[in-house]
């Protein structure tokens, strides 16, 4: 149950921005089931646009694995992707994106959604080394955004839809995910871009293009974080 709730803080903390901290919590709600987690991931150009909540941004695509158990979710994303081929909306379709408000899995689509992994967690991951998918632990790590090269920018997966195309030889299934590029986060209600000289949090390791993460002031909202768990 601490683990729990510790998750269920960092979550929080890390999705929650300083000053709207109030108004945006109430947009999270915990999700139960099936979900890509795309933290660790890396994206490629579409060539498409994506809407996020009324702004335009290019689109990428990140492959990731499809995991089933708790995550968070952004009850205020809504959007329009052209890969996706349609809108879709968190709040009217909680469950799954799959556009007719049904909580049965179509056996396709999914959210990408958050969760907490530390580093002594084990996730689905792309190993370069062995070219394929394995459970490896999770490293988080920081670097600062310059959006004239791929490596150094980012993409934003945070509820997303994605369609789920193959399951590996060691049963790790696996989702295409479509989001806006240089996208942050946060604050959850509002797109905002992301500028060159931000700090941002990633899984994905260096030298992946448009790593998956959000500029987020990590250090701040750790401290909070302690705080409430120690209440």
């Amino acid at each position: 149950m601490k683990n729990t709730l510790l998750s269920l803080l960092a979550a929080s903390a890390l999705l929650s921005c300083a000053t709207e901290e109030s108004k945006d919590s109430k947009a999270l709600k915990i999700h139960e089931g099936l979900y890509a987690f795309c933290g660790a991931s890396g994206a490629e150009l579409t060539g498409k646009q994506i809407i996020v909540q009324g702004k335009v941004f290019e689109e990428g695509c990140s492959i990731c694995p499809v995991l089933d158990g708790p995550s968070v979710s952004n009850l205020a994303m809504e959007g329009y992707s052209f890969s996706w081929g349609s809108e879709f909306s968190t709040d009217r379709n909680f469950q799954y994106p799959n556009n007719d408000g049904s909580t049965v899995w179509d056996g396709k689509s999914v959210w990408s959604l958050y969760w907490y992994f530390d580093t002594s967690s084990f996730i689905p991951q792309y190993n370069p080394k062995t070219q394929d998918w394995e459970m490896m632990h999770p490293k988080n790590r920081s670097f600062i955004v310059n959006t004239d090269y791929a490596v150094t920018s980012e993409s934003n997966m945070f509820c997303m839809p994605c369609e789920v195309f193959d399951t590996t030889e060691t049963g790790i299934v696996l989702a295409k995910c479509y989001g806006p590029m240089n996208e942050a986060a946060v604050p959850l209600r509002k797109a905002i871009d992301v500028k060159t000289g931000m700090k941002s949090i990633t899984a994905a390791i260096a030298g992946k293009p448009y790593p998956v993460g959000t500029p987020v002031p990590v250090m701040e909202m750790s401290k909070k974080a302690q705080k409430k768990a120690k209440l």
